[in-house]
């Protein structure tokens, strides 16, 4: 049973991965087809070969000769299907290699962008912590007046505060995933 890879949907280069996929099933049909003719065409060669030592034991006969060329050409039909196994399995083995490549591509490029989303977040959060304090020293430092203004830059800036710290949360839950799919996908 194939294992639910879900978390590949999120991944920016996903139509090439699935375009990949398919070419894979593709293939595997074509191997599975590949096969089944050469293990027939096997079949037919011991038959040929049966018949042949059963047919040596007389003189020469046409039969016979006819059953040598018959079994001539399910022998290059055997050389040829196993020609195809073969460009078949290294196709497959390609195409799963390209998506590996395309899949390591994709969870890099996520990860670099919440790696972005959490930096900004981070600056963001300095830049309103800074303005939280300030406006607090204000409000603190004011008349009674003036103090209401300043309340309200201090309240607005502790909200963006709680914000920033959110956003780096979850930045840092984003990163923690795309290792987490990382190591799943290549150890």
């Amino acid at each position: 049973m194939a294992r639910t890879r879900r978390y590949l949907n999120n991944l920016p280069n996903i139509a090439r991965i699935k375009d990949l996929a398919h070419d894979i099933l593709d293939y595997e049909l074509k191997l599975d087809q590949a096969q089944q003719e050469r293990s027939r065409v096997k079949n037919e060669i011991l038959a040929l070969e049966t018949k042949l030592i059963a047919m040596e034991r007389g003189e020469y006969s046409p039969k016979r000769e006819k059953t040598r060329m018959k079994l001539n050409n399910f022998a290059d039909d055997l050389v040829a299907t196993d020609k195809i196994i073969k460009d078949l399995k290294r196709n497959i083995s390609d195409s799963k290699s390209m998506v590996n490549d395309e899949i390591r591509e994709g969870l890099s490029k996520i990860y670099k962008k919440a790696k972005l989303e959490r930096d900004e977040a981070l600056k963001d959060l300095i830049r309103h912590q800074n303005l939280a304090d300030e406006a607090y020293n204000k409000f603190a430092n004011s008349s009674l007046e003036e103090s209401s203004q300043y309340h309200h830059q201090w309240i607005s800036n502790v909200q963006m505060v709680i914000e920033d710290k959110e956003r780096i949360e979850r930045s840092e839950k984003e990163l923690e995933a795309i290792k987490r799919v990382y190591r799943l996908e290549f150890g």
